[in-house]
């Protein structure tokens, strides 16, 4: 899989390159969501926009039960050019997911978006991640340790009615990999892909999202791919409330557990 979603990436860089370059700047369409569950979003922030995002996510598809306290802000330095820093709170638990939260990760990122791509309701964004995880949390070899460097496209397109398709790819690399890479070796990463579909209609988005690999869960990478239906409620006022119940698809991990955020953009 890992070949497959370089490749991915590669085309898709090369597909982005040529519009960066041409510095084409496309009405901004309404974004009927500012953030998914496990699928990087095409939509940047506006130029000197702030956004807060405070959320969690219960994962049940194991028995030993892990949740995330993530705690992220975004700030666009363009109408296409964003920059972000998270912070994640990580626990193991039997009863309360709560009572235990420690610092797992911390990350930097930046995400450069193409809005409306030669006049069509196409939209791509390509970005990177670092993330600086704390591997004593994880059991040895099961999940991502040390630095962490992430690189990552997004893709959406707009189709009628308010209903958007949309997908990523990415890959989990650290050092060592990155020098592979420059060097034309494959990684040893396989490889991250989500996608799904959504609908916006009136102050509410549906949205079903599947991932092959959640990063939202990294101490299980080799873990059950999700389907994770959703729903966002848009209250007003630049707020963005949304649930979701991340459902894995192998046998003996169909137990949902809960993914929910809440933003606000100034």
């Amino acid at each position: 899989m890992n070949g497959r979603v370089t490749r991915t990436l590669a085309v898709a860089v090369l597909v982005l390159v040529p519009h960066l370059a041409a510095g084409q700047e496309g009405p901004a369409p309404k974004q009927p969501l500012q953030e998914l569950f496990f699928t990087e979003v095409v939509y940047p922030q506006e130029r000197h926009e702030v956004q807060l995002t405070f959320g969690a996510f219960v994962d049940r598809t194991r028995s030993d039960k892990s949740a995330l306290a993530p705690v992220s802000v975004e700030f666009g330095l363009t109408n296409r050019w964003q920059i972000e820093a998270g912070w994640d709170g990580y626990s193991r638990y039997h009863d309360d997911p709560w009572q235990h939260v420690r610092t797992e990760r911390l990350s930097l990122g930046t995400k450069y978006s193409f809005m409306h791509i030669a006049g069509t309701p196409l939209h791509a964004a390509m970005g990177l991640d670092v993330e600086f995880t704390r591997a004593a949390v994880f059991a040895e070899g099961e999940g991502e340790q040390g630095t962490q460097f992430e690189p990552f496209v997004a893709l959406a397109a707009d189709l009628p009615r308010g209903v958007s398709v949309f997908g990523s790819a990415g890959l989990s690399l650290q050092k060592a990999d990155v020098l592979n890479l420059a060097e034309g070796q494959p990684p040893d990463d396989q490889g991250t892909l989500s996608g799904g579909l959504l609908a916006r209609i009136h102050r509410v988005t549906v949205a079903g999202e599947y991932t092959s690999r959640s990063d939202e869960s990294p101490w299980r990478l080799d873990g059950s791919p999700m389907v994770t239906p959703s729903i966002t409620l848009h209250p007003g006022r630049e707020w963005e409330l949304a649930a979701g119940l991340p459902i894995g698809v192998r046998h003996g991990t169909h137990r949902p557990g809960l993914a929910f955020h809440i933003l606000k953009e100034f």
